[in-house]
C-alpha cells in the first residue's frame, strides 16, 4: 500500500511540474502604439518552454538551457524589429516566480511577472 501511495504522489507531483504558468496580458506601449505582452512558462524536468506573445502573435518560443543559470535571454522578431526577453527565476523565502523583462529595439517595454 505505501509504494502504491508512493508511486502516486510521484505522479501527481510530475503533473504538477508540467502545468503551464502564464502571466497575466499587459497592455504596453512602444512606440506610441498599444500592446498586450503574454509569456507563457512550461516546466519540464530539466528544462522550460518559454513563449512570448506580442498582440497575440507568438515571437518567441525556445526551451531554456537545462544548467543556464537563474536568468537567460531569449530573442525573437516583431513587425522587423529585435525583440529579446530576460527571463530571471526569483526565490524568496516562501514564494517562487518568474521575471520576464521584455524589449524591443533595446527599449525596456514591460516587465511580466509568471
Amino acid at each position: 500500500m505505501k509504494t502504491i501511495l508512493k508511486i502516486i504522489l510521484l505522479c501527481s507531483g510530475l503533473a504538477i511540474a508540467a502545468c503551464t504558468q502564464q502571466s497575466v496580458p499587459e497592455m504596453s506601449q512602444y512606440n506610441g502604439q498599444r500592446i498586450e505582452l503574454l509569456a507563457k512558462a512550461t516546466p519540464g524536468l530539466i528544462d522550460a518552454e518559454f513563449v512570448l506573445y506580442i498582440n497575440r502573435e507568438q515571437i518567441i518560443k525556445q526551451r531554456t538551457k537545462p544548467f543556464g543559470g537563474s536568468s537567460q535571454t531569449f530573442k525573437g522578431t516583431w513587425n522587423g524589429r529585435r525583440v529579446v526577453a530576460r527571463v530571471t527565476a526569483v526565490s524568496k523565502f516562501m514564494s517562487h516566480y518568474t521575471m520576464v523583462d521584455v524589449f524591443i529595439d533595446g527599449v525596456l517595454v514591460d516587465t511580466l511577472t509568471v
